[in-house]
């Protein structure tokens, strides 16, 4: 199966009164450490060559 991927050359513009909101959410939604770790794990298993 093949994917095809257009790449985006768009650039997000965030107003000075919404850039607060913007970074308290963006901290909240974080990827964290234990799930970087656990999709690391997860990858090894499913991984045909290292």
């Amino acid at each position: 199966m093949a994917v095809l991927a257009k790449p985006v050359n768009k650039i997000s513009i965030i107003k000075r009164q919404n850039s607060s909101q913007f970074v308290q959410e963006f901290n909240t939604n974080k990827v964290s450490g234990e799930f970087l770790d656990s999709c690391k794990k997860a990858a090894n298993l499913f991984a045909k060559r290292k």
